[in-house]
């Protein structure tokens, strides 16, 4: 990476196609199992139908992902959404948007979960079943691995692995593009192969959270059933077919983190962008405050200042998130120590 935050392309290589940067020493504790970050199915047989008769759009999302009352399903309405004439929008419990179900005149439906929906699926192989029970199939699954740390795997590593061929298929390479952020820290992306039929998004996701000096790294590979086969095997083994897209992406499914912790590496990140925030925006006024009050600065801090809620950087994160950032945060004083 250059001075300046941008990341430079290599000449092509010579060598075996394998890993580029961050090879040799490999951390696998560092990458986390392969997550489900999106999915999305289709329900348009006639066991599906069958199924679907009489059954609210609630119903059918608690009974075929087991979200229970994690997710609400708003009213359907006649905005159309993936060819479907009626949709609804999903809530998690956090207020943040889940995902969306799409329903057709002759009762065909569509779900579709986001990252955020996803991590409310308590047992995917369960799903599978569900689905094979009805005949329901997916259109759309994205499987992501995460380097916590950087230390497998980085940005640079797939630029490498591009110039080395490690993408081509049927002797065609497929379309790259590489987004710098130009040396904000707010974090580089790099894409291979075209939205719609298969590609693979590397970015550094600790940045695009918070954190400039974040190495967590995502790389997640975005499988649509338009170009490809998508059996529901995928929702049993994600590595599996995380690694058989490219044969290159077989190295990285060896984590051994699992969803936890990468939502505890999201907070982290979110957890020092805030105090960043706090110290930039408003740490002079704090310490004005405190010095000027002495004693009761606190208390009139509490009464005049501090509101409830939570900042919208945390919106999105369920379960306890006062105990995640008192984590984050003690961890920070420890290192700081």
């Amino acid at each position: 990476m250059a001075a300046d935050g941008t990341f430079h392309r290599s000449e092509p290589a010579t060598a075996p196609v394998g890993p580029g940067s961050n090879t040799g020493q490999k951390s696998p504790g560092s990458l986390s199992t392969p997550i489900i970050d999106f999915c999305t199915v289709v329900l348009d047989g006639e066991k599906a139908l069958d199924f679907l008769r009489k059954r609210p759009p609630t119903e059918v999302l608690r009974a075929l992902f087991e979200t229970g009352p994690r997710i609400a399903v708003g009213p359907l309405t006649d905005r159309p959404f993936n060819f479907y004439p009626y949709s609804a929008v999903m809530v998690d419990e956090t207020g943040t948007v889940a995902g969306r179900i799409g329903v057709g005149e002759d009762g065909r439906m569509c779900i579709s979960l986001t990252g955020q929906g996803c991590q409310h699926v308590p047992h995917w192989p369960s799903v599978a079943a569900n689905l094979e029970a009805i005949g329901g199939r997916i259109t759309r699954l994205d499987i992501a691995v995460d380097d916590l740390t950087g230390e497998t795997f980085d940005i640079q590593t797939f630029l490498d692995l591009y110039d080395q061929g490690a993408f081509t298929m049927n002797g065609r390479p497929p379309t790259p593009q590489f987004i710098s952020d130009m040396g904000s820290g707010k974090g580089c992306s790099f894409y291979v192969g075209q939205k719609g039929h298969k590609q693979l998004n590397v970015y550094e996701k600790g940045k695009q959270l918070g954190d400039p000096e974040s190495k967590h790294t995502r790389c997640e590979l975005r499988l649509y059933a338009k170009r490809l086969d998508l059996p529901l095997d995928a929702l049993r083994n994600p590595g599996k077919y995380f690694a058989g897209a490219y044969p290159a992406l077989a190295a990285y499914v060896v984590g051994e983190a699992e969803r936890l912790m990468v939502k505890e590496r999201m907070v982290n990140a979110s957890a020092k962008a805030m105090v960043r925030f706090l110290r930039t925006q408003a740490g002079t006024a704090l310490h004005l405050v405190m010095d000027a009050l002495g004693d009761t600065a606190v208390e009139y801090l509490m009464e005049h200042v501090v509101r409830p809620g939570r900042p919208g950087r945390f919106k999105h994160v369920s379960g306890d998130l006062h105990a995640l950032v008192r984590t984050q945060l003690s961890q920070s004083l420890e290192e700081a120590a």
